[in-house]
Formats: structure tokens, C-alpha cells, sequence
């Protein structure tokens, strides 16, 4: 429900005056009250088992073999190259021991003392490669040490706001269509605006816009009050833009985006835009849409697509969307420690960057004051356990309030989402 207050009166009174112009500005608002209950995490058992690829053990050894890096395990005085004990990762090569590890943590240090100590600049300069490549080691082998953690407790906490919109609206001599849009939350936080200029040409927009694919292809229908965590939202990388355009003829409809450099923002390089086209028409009494979208944000790349399906009271969307993360970072070879006569190269490991894939489904039924929804989504990325996602809920329509329910299994946690919420 939306009122015309009387400053917007006064408003299409001084732009009409003594033209065929008018505008209009009205406000409007939202608000709710709720609970939501989110499970508590799940207790972590925690893996103090670390583990060693093959080149990395043989690296750590090779390093710790050359006698400039030779260290007394028990009590090694920095910048003294100390006597050389055996690196016993030499009799496992894949899962070294707590001791072994802190050797290896040790080997660190006596190359971060020679790195920043070596007498020479030729030390100085082995030391500093070797300590790029045996950090990546020590990354690689602390990834796979767990913490333990144990269970969260369940949580309940209120869920309240209030949102003012504004929005104006004109139109010049010519026919040209203006306005904006804007919003204020709770009492006094600008949140959210955008003007635009349409015409024959179609409609240029600036502001927080959301990008052409997003706004053509969409998510999923949500439950609850406050959106129980808003699972059924898909992550589009341009939901950050400023200027678009979009048009809309014969049931197609184009929508395209960028971000332009704007205040602090200058040092923004590479591509950084989004655009989405969308069908709709209607069957026999069925209205069927199907959306395709593609954005660009640096190196990284998404598509998506949507199909959704409406008759009578029912609704379906389908939409899948793929982003392939960037391309895969090349492997960096470390140059080789020859103050022994032996050469040793450790890497830095290839990070593949692999693409993740999320689909879903949502369903809807109203019928009339109340529906009922339903949605899934699941998340897909190779070498990655799979993250599901899955909600139904209920409204009620009172006539400027609904009442609002909804349950979500968001990959394994229960949350459940309760309130009313108001129009006016």
C-alpha cells in the first residue's frame, strides 16, 4: 500500500505550472517483527596429523642436507650453520611427526636468520628463495591440521526493521520518462538509490544497481520473515554496479551493466561488466520466461540461466548459474641452493581456481490469502564437498500485515524463521 503525501501534491503543482510537464514523488514502507533460530554447529574433531607431498619432502631434505642450513634440532643458535643432524622425514616421506613438523619450523627460522644475516650476498640471496618455496611447504602442511572445536550452542535473536522508500517520477514536454529511487532504514541510515531516464531509447539508470544478469535471470523464491539466512539467493559477483541500461519490446527484455570508477575506487583495473536477456510470454494461459546472463569482473566469469513457469496459482523457477573462479595460478619453481654442490628446487603449489556450480528449484502456491513455498540449491565446486541448501515456508496474508514462517536446512544447519511483517 502506498501514500501520496502532500508535499508530493505541492511538487506536481510547481513543476505543472505553465507546462504540460507533471512529477510526482510518493513514499511507502515496510517493516517486521520476528525470531529466528539457528542450530548450533556441529562439534569438530580436530587432526593433528600433518602430511607431506613427496616433493615437499624431498625438498625439506634437500634444504636441510645442504650444510649452510645444517641445525642442531635441540638447541640451534641462529646464523651458525651448527651441526648436522639427519632430517628424519627421510624415513616418511608423507606424514611427518609432531617432531618432525617442529624441525621443520626450525629449519625456518634458520633460514629467515640467514635470509636477513648470511655473510654473503650470494647466501642472502639462495636464503631468501628457499624461504619463499619452504613457506608454501608449511602452508601446505598446516592445511591439513585440524582444530578441534567443540559444538555451538543453538541461538534465538529478534529480528526488527523498519524501511522508508521514496520514489519520484516525471515527465518532460518531450515524453521523456525521469526518477529515482531511494530508502531509509530504520530511522535515519540511507540505504540504496538510484535515478534513471527512459524513452523510446530504452532506459538508462545510475545508482546501486544490481547487475544486467542478476536482473534478468534472478534467484529463488525464500521463506521466512527476514529470509532465514537467504539460501535461496545466488552469489552474482555484479551485484555492485552503477550505470546500466536495459529495454523491453515484444516480450524480450535487455538489461546491461558496469561499474564505472567512482571516489576512492581509482585503482579498479580489467573488465567489470554484466548484461542478461530474458523471454516471457504467455501460453494457452501459462506464462513461461526463460533468461540467460553473463558478467565479467576482472578475470573471473560467470553465466547464468533461469526458466521459470506460472499458471494459476502456481509457480516454478529453475536457475543455474556457473562461475569459473579465474584461471588456474602456474606453479612457481624455486631457483636451486648450491653452497654444498647439491641442487634442490622446491615449488610453490598450482592453485587450480576450480569452478563452482550451483543450481536450484523453487516452488510456490497461492491460494487466496495464503502460499506456500518451497526451494532447494545446492552448491558444486571439484574437489569440494557438495553445500546444500533447502527451505519451505508459509505466509498469511492479513491485509497490511502477513504473517510469515519458514524452515531452512542450510547444508546441515537447522534454522527457523518466524514473524509479521507490515505494509504501509
Amino acid at each position: 500500500m502506498k501514500h501520496k503525501y502532500l508535499a508530493s501534491t505541492a511538487v506536481t503543482a510547481l513543476v505543472g505550472f505553465g507546462t504540460a510537464a507533471a512529477a510526482e514523488i510518493t513514499i511507502s514502507g515496510t517493516a517486521r517483527i520476528g525470531l529466528v533460530t539457528t542450530e548450533g554447529a556441529a562439534a569438530i574433531t580436530g587432526d593433528t596429523t600433518a602430511s607431506l607431498t613427496t616433493a615437499d619432502s624431498a625438498f625439506v631434505q634437500g634444504v636441510d642436507a645442504n650444510v649452510q642450513y645444517g641445525f642442531v634440532k635441540t638447541s640451534a643458535t641462529l646464523g651458525s650453520s651448527g651441526t648436522l643432524t639427519a632430517f628424519s622425514v627421510l624415513t616418511n616421506t608423507e606424514a611427518p611427526s609432531a617432531a618432525q613438523v617442529a624441525d621443520i619450523r626450525a629449519m625456518r627460522l634458520r633460514i629467515a636468520d640467514r635470509k636477513a644475516n648470511g655473510t654473503t650476498n650470494a647466501i642472502r640471496s639462495v636464503a631468501a628463495i628457499d624461504l619463499v618455496s619452504l613457506d608454501s611447504v608449511i602452508t601446505r602442511m598446516d592445511a591439513t591440521l585440524t582444530t578441534a572445536v567443540a559444538k555451538k550452542k543453538d541461538t534465538t535473536v529478534g529480528k526488527n526493521r523498519v524501511r522508508i522508500s521514496f520514489a519520484g517520477s516525471g515527465t518532460t514536454d518531450g515524453g521523456l520518462t525521469y526518477g529515482f529511487s531511494a530508502r531509509a532504514d530504520h530511522s535515519n541510515t540511507s540505504n540504496g538509490g538510484s535515478q534513471y531516464i527512459s524513452g523510446a531509447f530504452g532506459k538508462i539508470s545510475m545508482g546501486d544497481l544490481n547487475g544486467g544478469d542478476e536482473q534478468m535471470v534472478g534467484n529463488l523464491s525464500g521463506v521466512g520473515s527476514s529470509g532465514a539466512g537467504s539460501h535461496q539467493e545466488f552469489a552474482y559477483q555484479s551485484s555492485a554496479h552503477n550505470v546500466g541500461y536495459s529495454i523491453s519490446m515484444a516480450g524480450v527484455s535487455f538489461a546491461a551493466t558496469t561499474d564505472l570508477v567512482r571516489g576512492a575506487d581509482s585503482t579498479k583495473t580489467g573488465s567489470n561488466s554484466a548484461m542478461g536477456v530474458k523471454w516471457s510470454g504467455d501460453m494457452g494461459g501459462t506464462t513461461i520466461g526463460i533468461a540467460l546472463g553473463t558478467s565479467k569482473i576482472g578475470a573471473i566469469s560467470e553465466k547464468s540461466v533461469s526458466a521459470s513457469v506460472a499458471m494459476g496459482g502456481l509457480s516454478i523457477k529453475a536457475v543455474s548459474h556457473t562461475n569459473d573462479n579465474g584461471p588456474a595460478a602456474t606453479a612457481i619453481a624455486a631457483s636451486s641452493s648450491t653452497a654444498s654442490g647439491t641442487t634442490h628446487v622446491g615449488t610453490v603449489a598450482k592453485v587450480d581456481n576450480l569452478d563452482t556450480d550451483t543450481t536450484g528449484l523453487s516452488i510456490s502456491y497461492a491460494m487466496d490469502a495464503m502460499s506456500v513455498t518451497a526451494y532447494t540449491r545446492t552448491e558444486s565446486t571439484s574437489g569440494v564437498t557438495d553445500k546444500d541448501y533447502s527451505g519451505v515456508g508459509m505466509t498469511y496474508n492479513l491485509g497490511g500485515a502477513t504473517i510469515k514462517a519458514g524452515f531452512v536446512d542450510a547444508n546441515d544447519i537447522s534454522v527457523m524463521d518466524f514473524g509479521i511483517n507490515f505494509s504501509f
